[in-house]
């Protein structure tokens, strides 16, 4: 399979505006290497585009190309912290830690570990949460 290259994607750079969040994992030699796959998407219902590029895994909209997730990768496979967007006009969530685990499943779908359903579900039951 080909490696996800910037170019691959129409994409626009993470804006100015932006927010650090909570995410710590570390990856396996075998999750890195996937990891550093990317993944461009097949299909409209795919909506993240994600490349590794110089020690980062960039996160993208599909349908705007926005990048939303920044998430810095150390050579050994840990991952702490990341950068989300920020910018209104493009994303919309508020929450660092609600990004936190939202940035975990995309990291967890992309090197192949099974516990992302728990992940999906904390989101959303997250989301229910808050707006009470």
């Amino acid at each position: 399979m080909k490696k996800a290259e910037p170019g691959d994607w129409k994409t626009k750079p993470m804006p100015p505006r932006r927010e650090p969040f909570p995410l710590e994992m570390d990856l396996t030699a075998e999750e890195l290497e996937r990891l550093r796959q990317g993944h461009v998407p097949q299909e409209m219902e795919d909506k993240w585009f994600r490349y590794f590029a110089d020690g980062v895994f960039y996160i993208f909209r599909s349908w705007t190309g926005f990048c939303i997730y920044e998430i810095p990768v150390s050579p050994e496979g840990k991952i702490r912290g990341g950068t989300v967007n920020r910018d209104p006009e493009q994303y919309r969530e508020t929450d660092p830690g609600r990004d936190g685990v939202m940035a975990e499943y995309l990291v967890c779908c992309q090197v192949g570990r099974p516990d992302t359903k728990d992940l999906i579900m904390k989101y959303i039951r997250w989301g229910k949460e808050t707006e009470g």
